[in-house]
C-alpha cells in the first residue's frame, strides 16, 4: 500500500521558519532585500526605508528564535510589530497565520478565521511558494475541506511533480469520495514509475470502492497475470467472485490455490468463510480442524481461524464445549504459541465461564511470555477479586522484572503487603513506585499510590511522613476522596489542623454524599469542632446507609457521642449499647462500657 502523509503530524511541525522561494519553487534561507516590500500582486513593490527594513528583519528573526523556544506569546508580539512595519511581508504573514490556526481554542472561531485568511494571503503574495501552498493544503485536509486541499496539491504537482505529492493526492481523492480522481492519479503515477504491485492493488481497491466491478475484475486479473507466483491475487479474485454471487468460480479458485500451495493462509481463511457463509457446517468444522491442527499452517492463519470461530460462537450463543475442546487441542500441539491462550482468555471471559477458566488461559500466556503485561494485569485483577494478596504480590513482583517502570505493579504490590500487614515491605515498594512517577504516569494512579503510602506510614506511627505523602497525592488528584477522607480523619484523631480536616472532609461529602464512611468522618470532625447539631445531621445521614454489623460498630459509637453532646442521652445510650454489642475488640467494648457507666464522654 502507498504510504500516505500523516497530515496531522505534518501540520503540527511543518516548517520551522518562513522563506522566500528559490528558483525551484521550494524554499531556501531567508534573504531579505533591504527597502523592498512586495504588494499583493507582486507587480508594484512598496519601498520602505533601509532602517525600517532592518528593524523588520530583526523583529522577524527574533520571532523565529522565540518560536524555537516555544515562547508563543513573545513570538506573537514580535510578529505583530514586524507586520506593522511591513504588512505585505509574506513570511511574517505566513508565520502569523500558522500561529493563529495552531493555537486558537476550539471556540475561538474569530482567531481561527483570521489565521485562515492570513494563510490565504501568504499564498496569494507568493503563488510560487510551494511550502506555503502545501501547508495550506494540509490545513484544509485536516478541516475536511478536501476539494480545496486537492486544488492546491494539483497546483503543487503541476509545479513540481513528486511521488509524495501524487500519493497524497490519491489519499485525498479517495477520502473525499472522488474515486475517479484517485484512479486518474494512480495512472499518472504509473506513467512516472511504471506499473507496480502496490499501485495495481491500489487501483483494484479503488475500483471496488467505486462499485466498478468490471474494472475491478480486470485489475485483479492483470495482477494475477503479472505476478503469477503470488497466489494472494488469485485468492482476491476468488473473494471478488464470491462477493458477487459467482460461488462456484470462487470455490474452484480456492481449491486450485490450495492444491498448488496447501498452506496458503489467504486461501485457508477465505475457504473457511466460504463454507461458513454457505452453511456447510460439516465441511467448515472439518476444514477448521485441519487448518488449526496442521503444523505447516502459518500461526497467523491459525489464530485468525480460531478467533473467527470463537467470535461466531459468542454471536450465536452456542455451546462452548467444541470451542474449548479445539483450543485445548491447539494448546497441546502448539505450546509455544502465546496468542492462542490470549484469544482463549478473551473468549472464556466474554462467555462468562468463570475466573478459574480465564486464569488458566492467562497463566498459559505468562508461562510462554512472562513479559505480557496485559495478561499479567488480567491475572492480577482476578487475584484481587479472590482477595489472594500473596498471589497479587507475586504477580507484581514478577511483573517488575520485565517492566520496572510500570507504576501499577508497585501500587498493587504495596497494597497487597499492606493488606498482609507487612508494612515495612509495603513502604519499601510504594516508595520505589513513587520514584517512578513522572509526567507520563496516570495522575489518578500516581495519587492512589501516594495515598496508600500515606495510609501505611500512618499505620506505622509515622504520621508526619504520612501527611507529606497525602499532600503529594492531592497534588496529582485534588479529588481523591479516599485520600481526602483518611487525611482528614487522621488529622482529627490527632487533634491537628481541624479546619483543614473539615475542609477536606466536606469535599468528600460534596463529591460522594451517599458514602457512610465520608459522612461519618465529616460528622466526627464537626463534633470535635463543637458543631454538635450539624454533626448530628450528617451522622443521621450516615446511619441511613449502614447495617448493624461488627465492621460498622464505630458508626454507632460516634452517633452515641454526638447525641450525648446534643443532650439526647437516651438516644446516646441506645447507640452506645448497639456499638457495645457489635464491637469484636475487647478494648473498644471496654471503652464504650465506660461511657455507658459514666453517661458522659
Amino acid at each position: 500500500m502507498i504510504r500516505y502523509l500523516f497530515l496531522l503530524l505534518l501540520l503540527a511541525g511543518f516548517v520551522t521558519a518562513c522563506h522566500h522561494p528559490d528558483s525551484q519553487g521550494r524554499t531556501g534561507l531567508v534573504a531579505f532585500e533591504p527597502g523592498v516590500a512586495e504588494t499583493l500582486n507582486g507587480t508594484a513593490p512598496v519601498r520602505i526605508s533601509y532602517e525600517r527594513s532592518r528593524r523588520f528583519n530583526e523583529l522577524f528573526l527574533e520571532s523565529l528564535r522565540q518560536k524555537y523556544q516555544n515562547r508563543i506569546d513573545a513570538q506573537y508580539e514580535l510578529l505583530d510589530k514586524a507586520l506593522q512595519i511591513n504588512p505585505e511581508a509574506s513570511e511574517a504573514i505566513f508565520e502569523m497565520g500558522m500561529l493563529k490556526t495552531a493555537y486558537a481554542s476550539y471556540s475561538d472561531t474569530l482567531t481561527r478565521a483570521e489565521g485562515d485568511s492570513l494563510l490565504h494571503r501568504a499564498v496569494k503574495l507568493e503563488p510560487n511558494n510551494l511550502t506555503y501552498k502545501e501547508f495550506l493544503a494540509i490545513y484544509y485536509a485536516n478541516k475536511a475541506k478536501y476539494r480545496e486541499a486537492i486544488r492546491l496539491y494539483e497546483e503543487i504537482a503541476e509545479a513540481e511533480l513528486t511521488n509524495e505529492t501524487l500519493a497524497t493526492l490519491i489519499w485525498l481523492y479517495r477520502t473525499s469520495g472522488d474515486f475517479a480522481g484517485a484512479i486518474r492519479t494512480i495512472e499518472r503515477l504509473e506513467r512516472i514509475d511504471g506499473r507496480s504491485e502496490q499501485l495495481s492493488m491500489e487501483k483494484f481497491q479503488t475500483f471496488v470502492l467505486m462499485n466498478d466491478y468490471e474494472h475491478a475484475f480486470q485489475a485483479i486479473e492483470d495482477l494475477c497475470a503479472e505476478f503469477p507466483l503470488d497466489l494472494r491475487y488469485r485468492v482476491l479474485m476468488g473473494d471478488l467472485y464470491d462477493q458477487h454471487g459467482y460461488h462456484e468460480q470462487a470455490l474452484t479458485i480456492y481449491r486450485d490455490v490450495l492444491t498448488a500451495e496447501p498452506e496458503n493462509s489467504f486461501a485457508q481463511i477465505s475457504l473457511l468463510a466460504y463454507y461458513k457463509a454457505a452453511g456447510a457446517d460439516s465441511l467448515y468444522h472439518n476444514f477448521l480442524h485441519k487448518v488449526v491442527m496442521n503444523r505447516h499452517t502459518q500461526p497467523g492463519a491459525r489464530n485468525e481461524a480460531l478467533t473467527a470461530y470463537a467470535v461466531d460462537n459468542l454471536r450465536q450463543k452456542a455451546d462452548a464445549k467444541p470451542v474449548v475442546q479445539l483450543f485445548h487441542e491447539a494448546f497441546a500441539a502448539f505450546p509455544d504459541n502465546a496468542e492462542l491462550p490470549r484469544i482463549y482468555a478473551d473468549y472464556v471471559s466474554e462467555k462468562g465461564m468463570g475466573e478459574d477458566s480465564v486464569l488458566s488461559a492467562v497463566n498459559r500466556v505468562l508461562t510462554i511470555e512472562p513479559d505480557q503485561t496485559k495478561a499479567r494485569l488480567l491475572a492480577l485483577q482476578i487475584m484481587i477479586d479472590k482477595d489472594s494478596m500473596e498471589q497479587v504480590a507475586r504477580l507484581c513482583r514478577e511483573g517488575l522484572l520485565y517492566e520496572p517502570s510500570e507504576v501499577m505493579f508497585y501500587y498493587y504490590e504495596g497494597m497487597a503487603y499492606f493488606m498482609l500487614q507487612r508494612n515495612a515491605d509495603a513502604i519499601r515498594v510504594l516508595q520505589k513506585g513513587a520514584e517512578r512517577i513522572d509526567e507520563t504516569t496516570d495522575k489518578e494512579l500516581a495519587s492512589d499510590l501516594l495515598a496508600t503510602l500515606g495510609d501505611v506510614l500512618y499505620d506505622t506511627k509515622l504520621s508526619e511522613e504520612a501527611f507529606l505523602a497525602y499532600d503529594r497525592a492531592l497534588e496529582y488528584n485534588a479529588n481523591n476522596v479516599d485520600c481526602l477522607n483518611n487525611y482528614a480523619y487522621y488529622l482529627s484523631v490527632l487533634g491537628k489542623k481541624l479546619d483543614k480536616a473539615e475542609e477536606m472532609s466536606k469535599k468528600t461529602v460534596d463529591i460522594k454524599g451517599d458514602d457512610p464512611i465520608y459522612l461519618d468522618t465529616y460528622a466526627w470532625i464537626l463534633f470535635l469542632q463543637g458543631q454538635f447539631e450539624q454533626a448530628r445531621i450528617y451522622m443521621n445521614e450516615a446511619l441511613r446507609y449502614v447495617e448493624e454489623t461488627p465492621e460498622n460498630a464505630m458508626f454507632f459509637d460516634h452517633a452515641g457521642d454526638i447525641y450525648f453532646r446534643c443532650g439526647d442521652k437516651a438516644k446516646a445510650m441506645t447507640y452506645w449499647k448497639t456499638a457495645l454489642k457489635l464491637y469484636p475488640e475487647k478494648a473498644n467494648r471496654q471503652k464504650v462500657q465506660r461511657k455507658i457507666w459514666r453517661k458522659r464522654i
